[in-house]
């Protein structure tokens, strides 16, 4: 980690990454992959977040600068360290940006990035920094999943934050065309879409496990329990297939919100024998290559890491209609899209475990389409993306 002095010298440009946690999720996981691989005698890079003591951080935090506007030791302690770390968070969100920015981000850097949507986004956007290349990152359709305009008082403001972005990378075509579709500007719009490791999920995914296939069919699939993932349909599906037959089981490999309501939907519908919920795992490639298929349930992506990572091991893609799910298939048949409705996702189910949909002729192209993946040239786009002048 240099200082500004040796950064010119060495001519390193001086980076910072804004997201407001390191958390289980894959906007989260494409950081730490992008970290972990860009060359280190070109950038000096900072990851800055609201909160600490997430999952990704202590990864993040061995290959650069790491810091936090709050840490969650405060809230944990209890008392009065408690109260100030929730007045901080609620002063955090609610003082405007400029100020915000003044106040926790008072370092020079040649290039910043808001690495997704929302409050991240307006925040870089309110640099006081006039020099620094600002480039936002857009992991959604953010037409289907509109979470970022609670940030913004109407669309004109939120326009306004993205045209003071000299770049704006969206991770896939149907992200970029839902955004330049939603805020009626193409300029400075691109794709980039997200690293993956394929060399290290293989041989993560080679691993053993506690967990053993026990039925027919075993579909698995990764994400935070969140409403975005779809997890609830996707449980009330798997209960009306079960009515007619059981020879079948499904491994959700993640945490969240909502696991308590979901752990109480399989307990009560009698579930526990066919859906197992695995939780967060630093490892989940040895848990998706033991399985049959990867199935996705959610209402949106941008594009889909945890299903990018399950192509590569060799599994086949049973998902609904989601952003970028069309552009991972590329023109090879790697699984099945349906459209993104609750009854698609349960006949699609319903012919998987009924055998009439064969997991095993998909597997020839799922292994062609794998090899379209490359982290190198992903990572070398990324660099370019922040030394770029445009």
């Amino acid at each position: 980690m240099l200082n500004g002095n040796e950064c010119r010298e060495r001519k390193v440009k001086k980076v910072l990454f804004f997201i407001e946690s390191l958390a289980g999720g894959g906007a989260e996981k494409v950081l730490s992959d992008i970290i972990c691989n860009l060359d280190q005698n070109k950038f000096d890079v900072t990851v800055c977040t609201v909160t600490d003591d997430d999952v990704y951080q202590e990864q993040v935090s061995r290959v650069c600068n790491y810091r936090s506007f709050l840490h969650k030791k405060n809230y944990n302690a209890g008392g009065i360290r408690k109260v100030l770390f929730w007045i901080g968070i609620k002063l955090i969100y609610l003082l405007p940006t400029a100020l915000t920015y003044r106040i926790f981000l008072n370092e020079r850097y040649d290039v910043e990035v808001a690495f997704v949507e929302g409050f991240a986004t307006k925040l870089i956007a309110s640099s006081s920094n006039s020099k620094s290349k600002k480039i936002a990152w857009v992991h959604i359709d953010m037409i289907q999943n509109a979470y970022a305009d609670s940030c913004y008082k109407n669309i004109d403001e939120h326009i306004a934050t993205y045209k003071k972005f000299q770049k704006i990378a969206c991770v896939s075509r149907s992200v970029m065309e839902a955004f330049v579709q939603k805020f009626a500007f193409k300029e400075n719009v691109c794709i980039q879409y997200n690293p993956v490791d394929e060399k290290k999920i293989i041989c993560k995914g080679k691993e053993p496990i506690r967990l053993k296939k026990r039925r027919k069919v075993l579909l698995g699939t990764i994400g935070r329990l969140e409403e975005q993932k779809g997890y609830k349909r996707l449980l009330e599906c798997i209960r009306k297939v079960a009515v007619e037959n059981s020879d079948f089981e499904v491994w959700i490999i993640g945490d969240g919100s909502q696991r308590k309501d979901l752990q109480d939907y399989i307990d009560k519908n009698g579930l526990k024998n066919i859906v197992t919920l695995v939780g967060f795992q630093k490892n989940p490639y040895s848990y998706i290559n033991c399985c049959d298929a990867f199935i996705c349930s959610s209402y949106a992506e941008g594009f889909s890491t945890a299903a990018t990572e399950s192509l590569i091991l060799g599994k086949p893609i049973f998902t609904v209609d989601c952003a970028g799910m069309e552009e991972l298939f590329g023109d090879k048949k790697c699984g099945i899209i349906v459209p993104n409705s609750d009854d698609a996702l349960c006949q699609m189910l319903k012919q998987i475990v009924l055998g009439n949909i064969h997991i095993d002729s998909y597997y020839p192209d799922v292994v062609t389409r794998a090899k379209d993946f490359r982290l190198l040239s992903r990572i070398q786009e990324v660099e370019s993306l922040l030394v770029g002048k445009n």
